[in-house]
């Protein structure tokens, strides 16, 4: 702990002189505090009035290349920029917090934007991103909350964390076919988004990508898919079916809790474990059938899914869960396969309906009163 607060201090140091430097070295032209350096010119700071800003395309003979770090940040009266064509990089947090802007252009020649450039810009509506670029950075247009449309170009591999989160007036997103990851919380809370295209080679989809996305009905898992991050579709009330493509390997704990739409489920046959709250409170479910290749169904897995009916075990499956049917009211019969080593405490209590429970006869040998040692506590096989 030591090491790691002394290593702290000495980037704090080396930040606070590299500002230092930076603001020796820095020179003025009208509103624009900025720097020389490899015969270009980077903007370091604006200071001018409120209004529509155009940085220009030279400054000292030289062209203007670069948005500096927070060179705009939280300038709440400018309504408007333009960018030379020359920039070529647009620092982290830019424009961050510019309450105002409602529209700007981002360069044709763009090749990097820095992380949250445009966080918290709270009016822009729509922005045009430019080929060049293959990242979406993380938190590069969080809080947007007036962005409805964004069209991502052709060439970004990933959209990074939160990058879009909170946007709350988002209706369109395209995404392009070089995409292969969408990282956590990306479109976090993007309550207005109803349909969305996953391209083909999306191969992870990281923890809260599109959780509390509440108006989102349609999502078509691409074949690529491996990996399902944790909390991916959380809260994504209207989603009304899912099927898992045949290459995905992992799904995360609370992937679709919530998704009280969801009626039905194809599961594909390579998955090893449906991991804890994966479906709870998945209200409209009426029927699953789990792959063979199951070995164990986490706690909470579907624990108040009130419409399930039917539930075909698979014959691999070695352990069930605490509560991972509980109060599935509606379920009526069920046959736990001979491979069951462990029933946790509170599986199926509160499953009213249940009349029929076929256990193995290890667990009939082991306690008699099946349905009060399900419903209190755990059932494990006898050694």
């Amino acid at each position: 702990m030591r090491v790691a607060g002394l290593i702290l201090f000495l980037v704090a140091i080396a930040n606070a002189l590299t500002s230092q430097l930076a603001a020796q070295n820095a020179k003025v032209a009208g509103p624009f505090r900025y720097e020389v350096e490899d015969q270009s010119v980077t903007i370091l700071e604006y200071v001018g009035p409120p209004g529509r800003v155009e940085v220009p395309l030279t400054l000292d003979g030289l062209p203007v290349t670069k948005i500096a770090n927070r060179a705009f940040r939280e300038r709440t009266g400018v309504t408007g920029i333009s960018l030379p064509a020359g920039v070529l990089h647009i620092g982290e947090q830019a424009f961050w917090g510019c309450d105002n802007l409602n529209s700007i252009i981002l360069p044709p020649r763009l090749v990097s934007l820095g992380k949250e450039a445009f966080s918290y810009c709270g009016k822009m509506s729509r922005v045009e991103l430019p080929l060049g670029l293959t990242e979406i950075p993380a938190g590069a247009f969080q809080q947007c909350q007036s962005l409805y449309e964004i069209s991502v170009p052709e060439g970004i591999t990933t959209v990074g964390k939160h990058a879009f989160a909170n946007c709350d007036q988002l209706v369109r997103v395209h995404l392009p076919d070089t995409l292969t990851a969408v990282e956590e919380g990306a479109f976090q809370y993007c309550g207005q988004l109803a349909s969305i295209r996953l391209p083909p080679r999306l191969a992870r989809i990281g923890p809260y990508a599109f959780s509390h996305c509440t108006a989102l009905r349609e999502v078509a898992l691409p074949e690529g898919l491996k990996h399902l991050g944790s909390h991916a579709f959380l809260n994504c009330r209207k989603i009304a079916g899912l099927i898992l493509p045949p290459e995905t390997v992992e799904i995360g704990k609370h992937a679709f809790k919530g998704c009280e739409g969801m009626s039905t489920v194809t599961l594909n046959a390579g998955l090893l474990q449906i991991p804890e709250h994966a479906f709870w409170g998945c209200q409209s479910l009426e029927e699953i059938s789990l792959p063979d290749t199951i070995e164990t169904i986490g706690d909470d897995a579907f624990r108040e899914c009130r419409g399930l009916r039917r539930l075909l075990l698979p014959r691999g499956l070695i352990r069930i869960g605490k509560r991972a049917f509980q109060d599935c009211v509606k379920l009526q019969s069920l046959t736990v396969p001979p491979s069951v080593q462990w029933i946790g405490e509170g599986a199926f209590e509160g499953c009213r309906d249940l009349k029929v429970l076929d256990l193995p006869a290890a667990f009939l040998t082991f306690s008699p009163d099946v349905s009060f040692s399900i419903g209190v506590s755990g059932l494990g096989r006898p050694s």
